[in-house]
Formats: structure tokens, C-alpha cells, sequence
């Protein structure tokens, strides 16, 4: 006797297990096993694609800002440089010397030359005249011109000097009566309060002075108080000028500080000088020196 199939709802197991098999009897794939299946395998790629989608949206717009900006800053120095260059005619009968800018204050040793209103001008000028081997100019002071200077760490030639480099912030003071910042008090007061480190003002000359000689070799120059404390363990040190990028200078004295404190005064020059044959451009070591650009 065939039995027959009966009749009554299959069971919750046997639905479950019909539902996994269609009508050829093969066994289906389900859906939410699948998916799990897939997240396990690509979740990384998922990840990383997400990520990337994000950090276009987020990230990429602020960077190209950035690198615009940038591209334009580097733009604009190259354009100023250039600019510069463009606004110095050559001096042909006594070429400019080479790789050089008169950049840094000359104190006193060049003086105005009203005749100048430009860049261009006051180079030309400085040109055509034989008395004349330097210039400079920056807007605020005008044309500046006079004879034969040296320049940064030479060490022939004349006497007339040159900084090397762009007017800087610096600490500073003296340690003797100077008439015009300590008046009515003694040497002595001047010193005891300059050498206290309650009662010192390391900002009483933040313009560069000159007369203070060269860098002190083998001195701690980490802070405006290194160099307070160099100069006042010795006798003959009556005044100190100290910077971050230079280091510690200190003599019996020092002259020419730059007192005009506007933002301007802190801008370089632009100047050159004549090449002159009878010249060496050399240092204390007698070896050639080149401005560092």
C-alpha cells in the first residue's frame, strides 16, 4: 500500500529547511548569510573606499588651500626678488660685484642722496658718479649713498662696515651711563641693576648697535641672560647685544643703535656695491669671503 504524503503544515524545521531548497531541490543561498559572508571578506576594501570617500570630502578641499596658498607665497617672493633684480640696472663701466645685497644697516657710512627716489634711480646715480662704490635703498629712508664698505665678516679694506644681514629684533643694554637713557645715576648703579636678574632690562636696545666686534666664540649664547651674565663677568664689558639667529656680542661700548622701532625699520635694504680690483674680499683668515644669500 503507497503511503501518501500527508496533509497537515510541515513543521517550523522542515519549512525552514523547504525554504532553503528550490523546486529542482537545490539548496539557496540566503540572503543575510551571504551578506555576512561578503562583509567578512571585502570589510577592509569597504573600509578603505569609505575612508577615501570621506577624506575627499573633508581633507582634499583644505589642502589644495594650503597649496594654493603656498604656491602663491613662493609666487610672490620670486615675483619680489625678481622684481628687485629688474629694478637694478647693471653698471657696466664698474660692475656690480656678484652675489651680494647691501641688505643690513651701514651706520653712518653712507649718507642720503636726496637726487634718488627709486631703486633704479638711486643705482644709476651711484653709477655714472666715480665717488661713489655703494648705495642703498628701503622706502622709509630713501637712497642712500658713499664710498668703499665692507660687508659682513671681511676683513680688508676700509673701516666703513656693512651688516650682512636684514635688520633684527634684539636684547640688549648697557652697563655704563648712557647720557640719554640713564641720567642722573652713577656707573655703578647703572652696572648693579644691569647685572641683577630682578632689576636687568633686556630690552632697553632692541635695535641693532654697533662697535661690539665679532660674535664671542666659546660664550653660552642661548638666552639674552647668557650673554648678560658673559658680559658682566668681565670688567672691561660696558655694554651686550644678544639674538636667536646670531648670538652673544659685547664690548666696552656700542653705537649707532637703531632707535626708530616702526615695523619698516626691521625690513632689509636693497644695495650693492662697485667691484674694485684693488680688493681682496677676504676674512681674518685670509680667505675669500662670500655673503651668504
Amino acid at each position: 500500500m503507497i503511503k501518501r504524503p500527508s496533509s497537515s503544515p510541515p513543521s517550523s524545521s522542515s519549512s525552514s529547511t523547504m525554504a532553503e531548497v528550490d523546486h529542482n531541490g537545490k539548496r539557496k543561498k540566503h540572503s543575510t548569510g551571504s551578506l555576512h559572508r561578503y562583509m567578512i571578506i571585502n570589510g577592509k576594501l569597504i573600509v578603505m573606499i569609505i575612508t577615501a570617500l570621506l577624506s575627499s570630502v573633508f581633507l582634499i578641499p583644505p589642502i589644495k588651500i594650503i597649496m594654493q596658498q603656498s604656491t602663491i607665497r613662493q609666487s610672490n617672493d620670486s615675483s619680489n626678488t625678481n622684481t628687485q633684480q629688474l629694478q637694478i640696472p647693471p653698471c657696466l663701466a664698474n660692475p656690480w660685484k656678484e652675489s651680494e645685497d647691501l641688505r643690513g644697516k651701514c651706520p653712518g657710512d653712507l649718507k642720503p642722496f636726496s637726487g634718488a627716489t627709486s631703486i633704479s634711480t638711486c643705482a644709476s646715480t651711484c653709477c655714472d658718479n666715480s665717488e661713489c662704490i655703494s648705495w642703498q635703498y628701503r622706502q622709509d629712508v630713501g637712497c642712500l649713498q658713499g664710498k668703499d664698505v665692507r660687508l659682513g665678516q671681511e676683513k680688508d679694506g676700509v673701516s666703513a662696515w656693512c651688516s650682512d644681514h636684514p635688520p633684527y629684533r634684539w636684547n640688549g643694554a648697557y652697563l655704563k651711563v648712557h647720557k640719554e637713557k640713564h641720567k642722573g645715576m652713577e656707573d655703578s648703579e647703572v652696572r648693579r641693576k644691569g647685572c641683577n636678574e630682578e632689576t636687568w632690562n633686556p630690552n632697553e636696545e632692541i635695535g641693532q648697535c654697533f662697535g661690539l666686534g665679532d660674535v664671542k666664540p666659546g660664550t653660552p649664547s642661548n638666552s639674552a641672560l647668557d650673554c648678560m651674565k658673559a658680559c658682566c663677568a668681565s670688567e672691561k664689558c660696558n655694554a651686550w647685544q644678544w639674538n636667536k639667529e646670531l648670538g652673544c656680542f659685547y664690548s666696552g661700548g656700542m653705537h649707532g643703535c637703531q632707535e626708530n622701532l616702526e615695523p619698516i625699520t626691521f625690513e632689509p635694504f636693497v644695495g650693492r656695491r662697485k667691484y674694485l680690483a684693488t680688493r681682496k674680499y677676504i676674512d681674518k683668515h685670509n680667505k675669500p669671503w662670500q655673503m651668504t644669500m
